[in-house]
C-alpha cells in the first residue's frame, strides 16, 4: 500500500522472486509501480474498507503497508480481523508516528534516554508562555501527520517571536496535522541520522544508518522539504557516527518498543524508523515513523541481499532472519519541480533516457503520477529519485550526477549530497562528538 518511490523499490525487490505475485493499492498512478506489479487499484489510502475488499478480491496472503495514513486508520487491525496477514503496526502502535505527543510521553514515563525537553499543549497561552521560558529557542511540531513538512525550528523556518506564536496558532486551529495539539521542545543542534529496523514484538533487527537532507538548498540552507536525497556508507555507520552512537540509537528503539509492550500489552510489528540527532549531549530522538523512510529505504533496499517478503514471512513466524547487505555505499538524489516546496501540485516537464541511465548503474524511482498526456505530476510529493551504489559515497555520487545530467527539462536538485567535500566535512565531526576519527 502506497504510491511513491519507497513502494516502487519494495515491489521491485519482492518481484525478484518469480514465484510471488505483487499487487498494489495506491492513491496516485505511479508509473514505476505500475510497470512492476501484477495488478493494482487506485483509491484513497484512508479508505481501509476499500483496501480490505481489494485484498480479499486478489486473495492476498501478505499485506505490506509502507505508508502512514492507512496505518493510523487501523488498516492492520482490519486486515487481521479478515484473516489477512499484515506487516505493519496496529492502530495503537501507529501512534508512535501519528501522535508525536504520545511517543514523547511514553518515552518520558519509562525514562528512556535521548528525549529532548518538551511539553505538548492544546492552549495557546500556555504554549506561548513555555516558548518564552525557553527563550524562543524551540522546535514547534503538530502532534499529527504532516508528510514530513510540519516541524519548524526557531532561527530556521521560524524567524523570531511573532512567527513562533503564529505557527502555534496555526497548529492549534487544526490547520496542521489534523490535530489541535502542538508539541514544543527545546531546539537541539547536531547531525541527523536515521536507523530503520524490522520489528516484531520485542525483536528489533536494525539495518544501516542513513543520513538524509531535508533542506532544499546546498549547504543545508533554505526551506524544509520531504527530503532532497540521502546517502549510506558500506558499513552500518556514517562518517560522523561512531559504533557506540549507532548502538545508542538502536537501544532507544528497543527501549521504546519494550515500553509500548509494557504500557499496552500489545506488540509492535513493522518497519520502525528512528530519526535521531547526534548532539554535544549525545544521541537525541527527533521522531519515529512506523514505516520506511523515503528516500532512506531506497538506500537500504538497493544493497539488500534478501527478499523483503521472505524476511517478513520469517519475522511473522517468530524467526529472526539474518539480514546481509552488499559492501557498497549508496547515494540517492531527488529531482523536483522548480519552485518546490513552496509550490506543490506542479508538473515536471522532463525527458528521462531510462534505459541509458539504468545501463550506467543508476536506478530510477518515481514519487509522482503521470497525466493522460504523459507528463509527470508530483502532486504533494517530490519528483523522481536517482540512486547509485559504489565502493565509496563520492563515487556513487558521481554516478548519480552523471545520470541526472542526461535528463532534459526544467528541474532542481541538490548537487552537494554525497560529494567528496561533504563527506570530508562530515568525517571531521566524529572527533567533535567524541568518536574515534
Amino acid at each position: 500500500m502506497g504510491s511513491w518511490a519507497k513502494e516502487q523499490v519494495t515491489a521491485e525487490n519482492i518481484k525478484k522472486n518469480p514465484g510471488i505475485k505483487v499487487y498494489s493499492y495506491m492513491d496516485t498512478e505511479n508509473p514505476g509501480i505500475i510497470s512492476l506489479v501484477d495488478g493494482y487499484k487506485k483509491g484513497s489510502l484512508t479508505d481501509i474498507e476499500s483496501i480490505t475488499e481489494y485484498a480479499k478480491r486478489i486473495s492476498c496472503e501478505l499485506a505490506v503497508i509502507t505508508t502512514a495514513s492507512p496505518l493510523s486508520k487501523g488498516l492492520v487491525d482490519k486486515l487481521e480481523h479478515e484473516g489477512i496477514a499484515a506487516f505493519g503496526p496496529c492502530k495503537e502502535a501507529s501512534k508512535l508516528e501519528s501522535n508525536k505527543a504520545y511517543a514523547r510521553n511514553l518515552m518520558k514515563k519509562h525514562n528512556i534516554d535521548g528525549l529532548p525537553e518538551f511539553v505538548s499543549f492544546q492552549s495557546k497561552d500556555k504554549a506561548v508562555k513555555y516558548a518564552e521560558e525557553m527563550n524562543w529557542q524551540v522546535a514547534v511540531k503538530p502532534a499529527g501527520l504532516t508528510e514530513g513538512l510540519g516541524v519548524k525550528v526557531a532561527g530556521e523556518q521560524l524567524s523570531g517571536r511573532k512567527e513562533i506564536i503564529n505557527y502555534i496558532e496555526e497548529i492549534l486551529s487544526d490547520k496542521k496535522g489534523c490535530s489541535s495539539t502542538a508539541v514544543i521542545e527545546e531546539k537541539i543542534q547536531g547531525e541527523e541520522f536515521v536507523i530503520q529496523s524490522f520489528v516484531n514484538d520485542l525483536t528489533v533487527i536494525p539495518v544501516r544508518a542513513v543520513q538524509d537532507f531535508k533542506k532544499l538548498l546546498p549547504g543545508d540552507r533554505g526551506p524544509n522539504t520531504a527530503s532532497m536525497g540521502s546517502y549510506s556508507t558500506k558499513n552500518r555507520l556514517l562518517p560522523f557516527l561512531s559504533k557506540e552512537d549507532y548502538e545508542k540509537g538502536v537501544d532507544i528503539i528497543k527501549n521504546t518498543v519494550r515500553a509500548f509492550r509494557k504500557e499496552t500489552g500489545k506488540l509492535c510489528r513493522g518497519i520502525l524508523y528512528g530519526q535521531f540527532m547526534l548532539t554535544d549531549r549525545g544521541v537525541k530522538l527527533i521522531e519515529y515513523n512506523f514505516r520506511p523512510g523515503d528516500p532512506e529505504w531506497m538506500n537500504t533496499v538497493s544493497v539488500l541481499n534478501q527478499n523483503i517478503a521472505e524476511i517478513i514471512t520469517d519475522i511473522m513466524k517468530n524467526k529472526t532472519p539474518v539480514i546481509t547487505m552488499q559492501p557498497h555505499a549508496t547515494v540517492c538524489k531527488y529531482i523536483v519541480p522548480e519552485g518546490y516546496p513552496q509550490k506543490l501540485y506542479q508538473k515536471l516537464d522532463i525527458e528521462i533516457p531510462e534505459e541509458e541511465i539504468r545501463n550506467s548503474g543508476v536506478d530510477i524511482y518515481y514519487s509522482c503520477g503521470r497525466s493522460d498526456s504523459g507528463r509527470l505530476i508530483p502532486g504533494s510529493e517530490r519528483g523522481v529519485a536517482f540512486i547509485a551504489k559504489d565502493e565509496t559515497v563520492p563515487l556513487a555520487c558521481k554516478k548519480v550526477d552523471s545520470a541526472i545530467s542526461k535528463v532534459k527539462g526544467n528541474f532542481f536538485y541538490r548537487k552537494d549530497i554525497g560529494t567528496e567535500k561533504m563527506i570530508r566535512k562530515k568525517s571531521t565531526l566524529k572527533k567533535h562528538y567524541g568518536g574515534k576519527n
